[in-house]
Order: C-alpha cells, then structure tokens, then sequence
C-alpha cells in the first residue's frame, strides 16, 4: 500500500505540475510567441534537467539504443507543447488545457494496443465519464455561446 501511496502522490504532484505548465504556457506565447516559448521551454529545461540529473542520475548500464525512447519523448513533447502554446493564443486558458487533459485515453488507448494492458468494464466506464466531462467542460461553453 506504501507504494502505491507514493506513485498516487507522485501523479498527483505532476498533475499540479502540468497544470501550472499550460497557465504559464499561455501567458509565455501571448507575450514572447508560441515558437519562441517551445524554443526557451528546452533551453531551460535542459539546463534544469542536467542540474538534476548530474547528482541524482541512475547508475544503470544500458545500450545507445535505448536512447530512442528518450528521442521520442522529445519528439512527441515537442509537438504536444508547440500546438499548445499556439492552441491557448486562440481561446482562454483553460480551454485548451482541458482539451488536452484527454491526453490520458490516448495513453490508455497505446497502452492497451502495445503493452498488452487489459481493462475491466468499469475501466472502461470510467474512461467514457472522465472523457465525456472533460469534452464537455471543454467544448461545451463555446457551443453555449
């Protein structure tokens, strides 16, 4: 149980995590540019990750060809927060970031077809409630308009 009590404790620091992320996103494109922002998020974000990752790194053997996961980590990050920081200069702030929270049925979604993952029906429930809530807090107030 301690365990789990730690993972729930560490997704929920980086739910908030995220959630600073896309205000500070909006802000950040509405007065340098959506380019420019993706572009200094790197910048800083290397610098940050080599300040932590120096004292606190694994000493894990692995091959070179591993870091294809990390490349496409990158890749896939890099277009999630690009199309962001242009998505929040065309609606309020939390428009697009609740648009984005759906995020997590496509991860369920490849992670069911690549690692094999199976879900109960009330997972699958569970999906279509949160799904549904997050659409219509999204969408739904500019179909009110």
């Amino acid at each position: 149980m301690q365990d789990k009590l730690v993972g729930y404790t560490l997704a929920l620091v980086s739910a908030v995590g995220l959630g600073v992320t896309n205000f500070l996103f909006s802000r950040s494109a509405k007065a340098i540019g959506s380019v420019n922002t993706t572009f200094y998020y790197y910048v800083f974000a290397l610098v940050i990750g080599m300040a932590c990752w120096l004292p606190f790194s694994e000493n894990r053997e692995f091959s070179i060809s591993e870091l294809k996961w990390p490349v496409f980590i990158a890749i896939a990050m890099f277009i999630s927060n690009l199309t962001y920081s242009y998505a929040v200069r065309y609606f309020d702030t939390s428009t697009p970031a609740i648009i984005r929270a759906v995020s997590f049925f496509i991860t369920g979604l490849i992670a069911i077809s690549f690692n094999r993952e199976h879900l109960s029906l009330k997972d699958w429930l569970a999906f279509l409630l949160v799904a549904s809530g997050i659409l219509l807090f999204g969408y739904g107030r500019h179909f009110a308009k």
